[in-house]
């Protein structure tokens, strides 16, 4: 059933932050602030899985080490203003996918992906992934953990990422939905006319996320130069 369309008529899907008791101060920073002006400006969120490192981490432990951070998820939360996906690094954080429906676009499927990935629905990504479960916040686990996911990539080249894509769209089209906005990639995506989208990562270059606005989809990102100088992401 799709839910209504967001207080405002603006919201804003973001995903895999990866937020951890390492991760580089202004990560965090960056991510709280983002959820702050969300809270301001009136604009509801979607986070689209991957927020806490909750696999290698354990539950809980990445939100203790973010405060601010889980303030304003709870926040944003309390005013009705925020939804959460799961993915497979917090697989307990939200729902597995959201459909709404969207003025002059149709429905919209917002959902991780992290099923569809060839590497995470093999039997080394499914053996890794109970490993990571089990003993995740040892160093040397995450790091194999972190070498077999490259190797994996990197042998089979751009094709995991054509196959992500195809895999999500055969789940936009069995939802009957006109857009998919997904995560786990990393890599933002947004095309004139293609029913794929991807709301990118939280980086060296920014929080990338996807916004929907009265005038249709946009991909932006919020930088650090932004938040130090007080401005709003940009396209």
């Amino acid at each position: 059933m799709p839910v209504p369309v967001p207080v405002g008529g603006i919201l804003r899907i973001a995903s895999d932050w990866h937020l951890t008791p390492r991760s580089p101060p202004w990560h965090g920073r960056l991510a709280a602030e983002f959820l702050r002006r969300g809270r301001a400006d009136g604009a509801s969120v979607i986070l689209n899985g991957d927020v806490f490192d909750d696999l290698f981490e354990g539950p809980g432990r990445c939100a203790r080490a973010h405060p601010e951070v889980a303030a304003e998820i709870e926040a944003l939360r309390t005013l009705g203003r925020l939804r959460r996906t799961r993915g497979n690094h917090d697989p307990e954080a939200g729902e597995e996918r959201i459909v709404l429906e969207w003025p002059g676009l149709g429905l919209v499927l917002v959902a991780h992906g992290h099923a569809a990935d060839p590497v995470n629905r093999s039997w080394l990504g499914r053996l890794g992934d109970g490993i990571s479960r089990r003993f995740g916040r040892l160093g040397v686990v995450r790091g194999a953990a972190a070498l077999a996911e490259a190797v994996a990539r990197a042998a089979a080249g751009g094709r995991i990422l054509q196959v992500f894509r195809e895999r999500c769209l055969e789940l936009v089209a069995r939802e009957g939905c006109e857009l998919g906005v997904f995560g786990h990639v990393h890599a933002p995506h947004l095309a004139p006319g293609d029913r794929y989208a991807n709301a990118g990562s939280l980086s060296g270059d920014g929080l990338h996320y996807l916004e929907l606005g009265p005038a249709g989809p946009r991909l932006c990102i919020f930088t650090p130069e932004a938040l130090a100088a007080g401005g709003r992401g940009r396209e």
